[in-house]
């Protein structure tokens, strides 16, 4: 009974939600936002009370903070991603090199790391999910990067495209390093709604729509940087998955690093809540196959989150981690 009652005050308070929708509309009008791209950006609502459908077998919804940047006119689909402006919030810092214009990563000194440079905790939650562990692993003994700024450069472990936290500290002299990206610098915040098709020739022209709307709409807030957090970046996924596959293409796009306290977020996705244990989770699809398989095979499943520095025209040549 109690669960019934919360499945319908959420329903309840999700017509509340839709009563603004009139609101967003007007504001789209008065920005002279097309209501394609209005229709295109609320359609999530739909999608969101979908997912829960198929994989909880039941209609609610609990994405009122997520929806409200929709109705609140911060976030916009444009083709196939969805984008928004925000603060970055990564906790590293990024770097340039000022002539061969390579890029590095220095590792946030508050993230707490386990012995092979992943986030401590990553890939175990509880007792009553896939992810745990019954015992610590060798390496999880806890260890934090350095990082120092001074007028002469920067001082700190660097982090490899791939994700990890390497141990031995770097200096990157401000002569021949310039520091593009740091907390508090404005970003362009990408999201991967469910549904449609998942190409790199869609996300491609879905980033070129982003990079003209947002400089249209808010140039005085101009971006430093595309970020995305997502499952997709599971680095578990370059062994599992196949190398052409869209979804491992996507996240060599990036560049990865640690991102903490979401060990459940691909099953989530890929399985649903309600789905506990490897025995009774689904095997219909190609990709929840590979997950079990490697599952079952004693592997971990973490989340990382990644920053991108090119642009659309050069989506596709997986600058970071190299072919």
């Amino acid at each position: 009974m109690s669960a019934a009652l919360g499945e319908c005050t959420a329903l309840f308070y999700l017509l509340a939600y839709l009563s603004a929708l009139p609101y967003a509309e007007r504001e789209y009008t008065r920005r002279e936002i097309g209501l394609d791209i209005f229709h295109d950006t609320m359609t999530d609502i739909r999608n969101w009370l979908v997912q829960r459908s198929e994989l909880d077998g039941r209609w609610s919804f609990d994405q009122f903070s997520w929806i409200w940047r929709h109705l609140n006119c911060e976030l916009f689909r444009l083709g196939r991603l969805q984008f928004m402006l925000k603060p970055f919030d990564g906790g590293i810092s990024a770097f340039r090199h000022k002539t061969s214009a390579e890029y590095r990563l220095l590792a946030d000194p508050n993230v707490t790391l386990r012995a092979d440079g992943a986030a401590l905790g990553a890939g175990r939650s509880t007792p009553t999910d896939p992810f745990y562990r019954e015992n610590p692993r060798p390496g999880d003994i806890g260890w934090q990067a350095v990082f120092e700024a001074s007028p002469e450069g920067w001082r700190g472990n660097p982090v490899t495209p791939y994700g990890n936290v390497q141990p031995g500290a770097v200096f990157l002299a401000s002569s021949t390093w310039e520091r593009v990206l740091q907390n508090g610098d404005t970003v362009l915040d990408m999201h991967i709604p469910r549904q449609d098709p998942f190409t790199v020739a869609a996300c491609r022209d879905s980033l070129r729509r982003a990079f003209e709307f947002f400089q249209q709409q808010a140039p005085e807030r101009p971006f430093r940087a595309s970020t995305c957090h997502t499952w997709f970046y599971s680095p578990q996924l370059q062994q599992i998955l196949p190398a052409e596959s869209n979804i491992v293409r996507f996240q060599r796009e990036a560049y990865l690093y640690p991102f903490p306290g979401t060990p459940g977020f691909l099953w989530e996705y890929v399985f649903g809540e309600k789905v506990k244990s490897l025995a009774e989770a689904p095997r219909d699809t190609s990709l929840r196959r590979a997950v079990l398989d490697w599952m079952n095979a004693g592997g971990e499943l973490f989340d990382l989150a990644g920053v991108m520095f090119h642009g659309p025209d050069e989506w596709g040549s997986q600058p970071y981690m190299g072919k």
